[in-house]
């Protein structure tokens, strides 16, 4: 098994190992390390240890040495000169026209390279502008996008609870946060209040998501009923950390709170008192109406309402369910024969309607679509019933005729 230190960059980056060789390195020890861009300044975090060889990435480097105090007043230096970068290169971002926000800049140990850190909605070509970088600062440069938790990292901060920002003291990797632990843990859904700094949910939502998730499951859930010493009643909230719920009683419609001893307390009880009773044979009478909740009961007494005379003779004048009946004109009086009845008019109008459905179906040409009753007005139109039915292959049937002549009176 190999034998590692572990190295940390930054005050709350990530632990790396690397091989200690013959040093003795102590935890927050200062020392040079080889890494894939040449020697870089970082500390001691974790002392050496015997670890397998999944738990290494990629190709174990070595410490080179101790870090000097001539090592830390040059990495002092180079960082004086971290502000005059960060302006010049806002101005040459500023001539391209790019949309990114410059966040900051940082020198490698040894000065030969010179890294931005910036910001951007959409992904930036920065091509030409790398080339005038490394023109102006005559070393090498290179542009990272990162996102608004890294920027919150970076620059630092107070957080609303009052202390310094967890990413940037001690939390090494963001957790991943998402609305349901606001929602477990019975947090306003305002983003005012469950954002941080940089914009996204506070991290510190997912350090008690599973302690709230286990208190929570000793609770009754919201709509079951439960038995109190007051009483039934129906679970309307829950308080996870002091493990008391909030019953609407049933005979009353109020609402307590009760502790979890108490609930359990009460319904062991009744548990009780019902297996002694059954255990003498005493059946519990059985009522045509429990008691119910103050919701539920308003609900049964408006199903129940009884309505008043006014209201009832209304309802009775109503005609039934999908009977229309319209309320006609009496009558005029008239020599007819009162067995001859009269055409009607909204008749008419349908029976015109479904003729013009059935041309319209049987494409019959213009001429044909005139309705019925025009035709018999007409004193040069042939009556339907002398028309013969091979003139036309959608000529109507004997059936459909004598009804015509039944609605028309004819």
């Amino acid at each position: 098994m190999p034998t590692v230190v572990g190295i940390r960059f930054k005050d709350s980056g990530k632990i790396y190992y690397f091989d200690p060789g013959d040093l003795d390195l102590k935890i927050g020890e200062p020392v040079i390390v080889e890494t894939v861009r040449g020697l870089e300044l970082a500390k001691v975090a974790l002392e050496r240890r015997d670890v397998s060889e999944d738990a290494i990435v990629g190709e174990l480097k070595p410490v080179v040495r101790r870090a000097e105090d001539a090592d830390l007043a040059r990495m002092a230096e180079l960082q004086q000169y971290h502000d005059e970068a960060l302006a010049r290169c806002a101005e040459k971002v500023k001539e391209h026209g790019l949309p990114m926000k410059l966040v900051k800049a940082e020198y490698s140990f040894d000065g030969s390279r010179l890294t931005f850190y910036f910001t951007a909605d959409q992904r930036v070509d920065f091509r030409q502008l790398v080339r005038d970088l490394a023109r102006t600062f005559k070393t090498r440069i290179e542009l990272r996008q990162i996102g608004p938790r890294d920027e919150a990292k970076m620059l630092g901060g107070i957080g609303p609870c009052g202390r310094i920002l967890c990413c940037t003291s001690f939390l090494p990797d963001y957790a991943r946060v998402s609305i349901k632990m606001a929602k477990d843990q019975d947090l306003p859904l305002n983003p005012s209040k469950i954002s941080g700094v940089c914009g996204r949910l506070l991290c510190c939502l997912a350090y008690e998501h599973e302690q709230y998730l286990e208190m929570r499951s000793q609770l009754p859930k919201r709509g079951t009923w439960v038995v109190t010493p007051d009483g039934p009643g129906e679970v309307v909230g829950q308080n996870v950390l002091k493990q008391q719920i909030l019953v609407q009683l049933a005979s009353s419609g109020m609402i307590e709170t009760y502790d979890l001893p108490q609930i359990t307390l009460a319904t062991e009880q009744v548990i009780a008192l019902a297996r002694e009773r059954a255990a003498e044979g005493i059946t519990p009478a059985r009522s045509e109406k429990t008691e119910r909740g103050e919701r539920r009961m308003l609900r049964d007494e408006i199903d129940a309402f009884a309505w008043n005379d006014d209201l009832s003779l209304l309802e009775d004048e109503e005609p039934s369910v999908g009977l229309m009946i319209p309320v006609l004109p009496p009558p005029l009086e008239s020599n007819r024969d009162p067995e001859q009845k009269p055409a009607a008019q909204p008749r008419v109008r349908q029976r015109n309607r479904n003729d013009r459905k059935e041309a319209s179906a049987k494409q019959v040409p213009a001429k044909q679509k005139q309705p019925p009753a025009a035709k018999a007005k007409s004193p040069t139109a042939p009556s339907p019933a002398k028309q013969p039915a091979s003139e036309s292959p959608s000529a109507p049937t004997d059936a459909k005729r004598r009804r015509r002549r039944r609605n028309t009176g004819k």
